[in-house]
């Protein structure tokens, strides 16, 4: 890859690219220019978006600029193994998140129609066909899980890391956001995404952000199927809302009691994944060092059978067998120094501080003003 200034500036640019594309894309939409398309009009839209222009269009405008090998892009946007354990982890706490979703989004939503909003009521429905519940889990929580991933916590994320942890995930938060281009997605897609970023921070690795996002969108998805079906699981939201509303105080301190239960759960499932990744990575990463090093150790040992007056060279040393360090004890010595270490990196950050340039600044606030105004847009056009 090349010098941080030039990807930082790559990726503000490509991402203002991108999100004049969905714009376009949108406006398009909107005055019914796709209606030749027939009923698969969403799901063609949604392959050309996902597919198309957020995921491969700014893999291949980043390797035009950058010269990047395949395997160079994909450790760029964070694609880094994770253990069975944090998979499984990742399932569940897609569906704790789904379920915080849903508070956020009724919370906000409830919020905006004080000013007048209408919610929209159209779209088309979800065909009762398994035909049409693979259809949509495909479009609708397999692709955007793995392009907006990729390229929000993977690219993003990544090209605006320079700037520092915390300004990349609100970068990537907020302008997760922003690219749904509307008002009633916006709130919960923006803490979402902010959540999204501090876990694939915390992982090391954009997989466990994936799998999140999948299982928010596919529960979601299923849910609908089963409605559409009849099933007395798809109306659990809306039984839970008649009960609620039908006994105001029981209703608010279960409202208030559950919803603290999700965030707790998430905050130690988050705390079990991130631990998980760390360990995993520090036990791969010390056999590949200790096998680098008993390679070296042995290769010298064949050196010296061949050339037996190595042994008298004052130049030779041996390579011991590396000891292994037990992730455990490693974890208990950080968090005792955790204070000093991260003191040590915050002064780093400090000597090392990366300025954006002029050319950067203006592709991404201008990404953020295209997406915001687009964005106001249907919030006037509720009220309307």
């Amino acid at each position: 890859m090349v010098e941080e200034k030039r990807v930082n500036y790559y990726t503000n640019l490509i991402y203002f690219i991108v999100l004049a594309c969905l714009v376009v894309i949108r406006v398009c939409s909107n005055y019914g220019l796709f209606s030749f398309m027939g009923n698969y009009a969403s799901y063609i839209l949604s392959l050309v978006t996902q597919v198309g222009i957020i995921l491969l269009l700014p893999l291949f405008l980043m390797k035009l600029f950058t010269k990047a090998k395949p395997k160079e892009l994909l450790n760029f946007c964070c694609f880094k193994k994770i253990s069975v354990r944090a998979v499984f982890l990742s399932i569940i706490l897609g569906f704790v998140v789904f379920f915080l979703n849903v508070y956020v989004s009724n919370f906000f939503n409830s919020i905006i129609a004080l000013f007048g909003y209408k919610h929209a009521t159209g779209g088309s429905s979800m065909p009762a066909t398994w035909w049409g519940l693979l259809l949509s889990l495909i479009c609708t929580a397999v692709l955007p899980a793995v392009c907006e991933e990729t390229f929000h916590r993977g690219m993003l994320m990544n090209g605006n890391s320079m700037l520092g942890i915390k300004k990349s995930i609100l970068i990537s938060g907020f302008l997760f956001g922003l690219l749904h281009l509307n008002i009633e997605q916006f709130f919960y897609a923006t803490i979402i995404g902010l959540f999204l970023a501090y876990l694939c921070w915390g992982c090391s690795s954009v997989v466990p952000c994936i799998i999140v996002h999948f299982m928010n969108n596919a529960t979601s998805v299923f849910l609908s199927f089963a409605r559409a079906k009849g099933w007395a699981v798809g109306n659990i939201f809306s039984g839970i809302s008649k009960f609620l509303l039908s006994n105001p105080v029981l209703g608010f301190v279960m409202f208030f009691l559950v919803l603290c239960l999700l965030v707790l759960i998430a905050i130690e499932l988050t705390k079990w994944l991130m631990r998980d990744s760390f360990a995993y990575n520090f036990v791969k990463r010390q056999k590949y060092l200790k096998d680098i090093m008993i390679r070296e150790s042995y290769f010298q040992q064949i050196e010296a059978i061949r050339r037996p007056k190595m042994l008298e060279s004052e130049d030779y040393v041996p390579v011991e067998t590396p000891m292994i360090i037990d992730e455990q004890a490693f974890l208990e010595f950080v968090n005792k120094n955790i204070h000093s270490i991260i003191l040590k990196e915050e002064q780093q950050e400090n000597k090392n501080k990366f300025t954006m340039d002029i050319k950067s600044k203006i592709f991404l606030f201008g990404a953020v003003a295209l997406s915001a105004i687009v964005t106001l847009m249907t919030f006037i056009w509720g009220l309307l």
